[in-house]
């Protein structure tokens, strides 16, 4: 994930997507839909602000949708509908998607890395440490 720009926003993406080919950007959200299709498989995710860790902010108004083209067999049975993932990805462009009568283009990603994250870790991290050190 070091190939991202930390400064480059989703939001920022998603007004211009073409103007930012070929720049990697990392997006977190919920999974709306998979399909695998003759190019791979087609992710659609609403994302969200991210936290520190890269996490999605579900609690934050959603920024919009993104396209992830993953190249090869991704199972839709386990990439499904409501499950929150990150990906670090390439711009490649926009993907037109027909949703009832309505056409609308989408940023379209090429994955670096996808992160599933886990149904049951949503609620804030606290950790409690102790240790000894020494200095001369």
């Amino acid at each position: 994930m070091d190939q991202v720009d930390p400064k480059l926003s989703p939001e920022t993406v998603l007004n211009n997507p073409k103007a930012f080919i070929g720049q990697a950007i990392l997006i977190g959200g919920t999974i709306l839909s998979a399909e695998n299709l003759q190019e791979g498989t087609l992710v659609e995710v609403l994302t969200y602000p991210t936290d520190r860790r890269g996490e999605p902010e579900l609690s934050e108004p959603a920024w919009g949708r993104f396209l992830i083209l993953y190249p090869g067999y991704l199972d839709t049975l386990i990439y499904e509908q409501g499950r929150r993932i990150v990906a670090a990805g390439r711009v490649i462009g926009e993907r037109t998607t027909e949703t009832g009568e309505a056409t609308r283009a989408f940023p379209l990603l090429r994955p670096l890395e996808i992160k599933l994250l886990s149904e049951y870790d949503t609620g804030p991290r606290i950790g409690i440490g102790l240790g000894v050190g020494f200095g001369f």
